[in-house]
């Protein structure tokens, strides 16, 4: 198989398989002159194995039906493959399709791919864990080990919603060490979150002038004194006007490191472990499948 070669990786477990058809898919790819496969695999480790095989076996397309999560394993497993990584929007929040301008309905995404660009982006990395969006430590983590995949399915976002507002009067700051490329601290923060792109959540940006073209990540830091503070600086994140506020410190580095262990940390949404971690990035690791157009800021140069 080869450029004329395409594999569709699908998470069964993904909230948008049940308005997927699957034959249709398949149909389309055989009517565009593309030799096709589907891959149903049972685990976060099988989507990545399985979309490793497609980009060993030099396949055009590598099409990932499921949520950022899923989307960020089978990233990791094709680095510095020719395949193209073409995102199938079936998850929770598909906070990359939404930044990329992928279409929510599956066989118009599927059609963009086909009728698209392809450009390099880079992937982060956490320790040995792949992330293409971004890392949380401390606030963010904490709120997403409350939820449960069950839950995450049924409900979505709001599932976060739900389980994040009962638990805003018991989060409280943490002595943090970190180190970035010249720069380093030790501070009482409550939420880290370190860039590759700038959507987060799908509707919240930390840092507004990332680029996943860069070889660099945007860190934000958030150290507020008080709840009142802490209130303050999320209100001004909603409204994205947080930059330069007092007790929010943002820095682009290519490197970040949190050494204080015990903190949770999430990729992409998914809360892989604790620190301490060493963040890094890996410059135009993935090649990526977009629709035609302008692209998408994030994607500039």
């Amino acid at each position: 198989m080869g450029a004329n070669s395409a594999t569709i990786v699908a998470n069964p477990r993904a909230r948008g398989m049940r308005r997927f058809d699957t034959e249709e898919a398949l149909r389309r790819l055989d009517e565009r002159g593309y030799e096709a496969r589907l891959e149903l695999p049972d685990s976060p480790a099988g989507t990545a194995e399985a979309a490793g095989r497609a980009a060993a076996r030099g396949d055009g397309f590598v099409f990932v039906l499921g949520g950022d999560g899923t989307v960020r394993l089978a990233a990791g497993a094709m680095v510095g493959s020719e395949s193209a990584l073409a995102v199938l929007p079936g998850g929770t929040a598909n906070v990359w399709a939404k930044e990329a301008g992928i279409p929510r309905n599956l066989m118009r995404a599927l059609d963009a791919h086909l009728d698209g660009q392809q450009v390099s982006m880079d992937l982060g990395r956490a320790n040995d864990e792949p992330f293409l969006l971004m890392a949380g430590i401390g606030w963010d983590a904490e709120i997403a080990a409350t939820v449960t995949p069950a839950l995450k399915r049924k409900l979505g976002v709001l599932a976060y919603v739900l389980h994040g507002i009962p638990m805003l009067p018991r989060l409280r700051t943490t002595e943090v060490a970190w180190a970035a490329e010249g720069e380093s601290a030790e501070e009482r923060a409550g939420l880290i979150v370190v860039s590759n792109t700038r959507l987060y959540g799908g509707f919240l940006m930390f840092s507004m002038g990332a680029s996943a073209r860069d070889g660099q990540l945007d860190a934000c830091i958030f150290t507020p004194r008080t709840a009142a503070e802490a209130l303050g600086q999320a209100i001004r994140v909603v409204v994205r006007r947080h930059s330069g506020v007092e007790g929010v410190r943002e820095l682009r580095t290519p490197g970040f490191e949190v050494r204080t262990p015990g903190l949770p940390v999430q990729l992409d949404g998914d809360v892989v472990g604790e620190t301490p971690v060493t963040l890094t990035v890996e410059r135009g690791a993935i090649r990526m499948s977009v629709p035609a157009g302008p692209l998408a800021p994030v994607l500039w140069e």
